[in-house]
């Protein structure tokens, strides 16, 4: 089943990445350059363009913001767990989120999981939200580069302890600040829905876990910062260690 995907940034990389199986592209902003490099790349890889108008791509849109520019993309190439960790090169870093619903909070991970070198995001797959529209316009592409596996966390927790990768909780039952933390190596974080946090069978399955300071009023952040915040930890501290002499 094709996905539709909206937006010049996120149409842009799907059609970079091959997976875009048609273009419709608003004739009054053809002129624009980003529109140009989008029609360029169609007619380089054969993807079929669809002249249409700003008022039609409006009635059609999902997320209200398609920017002249919708397409329909096909399927993912299955991908599972197992097969995503027996890539070679590099320590792996993975994130799992319980009970993800708001598609904005998932498109925002996804955008800082491809920033990150983030290898797979993890959701359950019920009570979780999927790739919708909305998903992959707000991870402005990085939906089309990490993978999204929708199973069940405690499977995933298995197979990870099986190959030897830490599970990091980030929960402000954390016993110590995620700064505090070795996050180098390969390593799982695990972070909870927009309202119900990490369930404590979740909790129970981590090696260690993490709190975020919070040195206002408010006791949460929200979920995609959370995950920015300790992505990008790890970011410091892989880069601290590979400078060492």
């Amino acid at each position: 089943m094709s996905v539709r995907i909206e937006g010049r940034n996120p149409v842009f990389e799907a059609l970079k990445n091959h997976r875009v199986l048609k273009v419709w592209i608003a004739q009054e902003i053809k002129t624009d350059q980003k529109i140009q490099e989008i029609m360029d790349l169609c007619h380089d890889s054969g993807v079929p363009i669809e002249s249409t108008t700003l008022t039609e791509l409006d009635r059609i849109s999902e997320t209200r913001h398609h920017q002249g520019t919708i397409a329909y993309l096909k399927p993912p190439e299955p991908q599972n767990l197992k097969g995503i960790l027996e890539h070679e090169g590099r320590e792996k870093c993975l994130l799992l989120v319980d009970h993800i619903q708001d598609p904005h909070n998932l498109g925002a991970i996804l955008r800082t999981a491809e920033s990150t070198g983030v290898d797979c995001v993890v959701v359950p797959k019920r009570s979780s939200v999927g790739l919708t529209a909305t998903v992959h316009r707000v991870s402005m592409g990085g939906s089309i580069y990490v993978p999204v596996l929708r199973t069940s966390l405690y499977s995933t927790l298995k197979i990870l302890r099986m190959e030897g990768i830490r599970v990091i909780g980030v929960d402000p039952m954390g016993s110590k600040a995620y700064f505090s933390e070795n996050l180098t190596g390969s390593v799982a974080f695990i972070l909870g829905g927009e309202d119900k946090g990490i369930s404590q069978g979740l909790l129970r399955k981590c090696d260690g876990i993490v709190n975020i300071p919070m040195l206002g009023r408010l006791k949460s952040l929200n979920l995609s910062v959370a995950a920015a915040i300790v992505l990008y930890e790890r970011v410091r501290q892989q880069t601290e260690k590979t400078q060492q002499p």
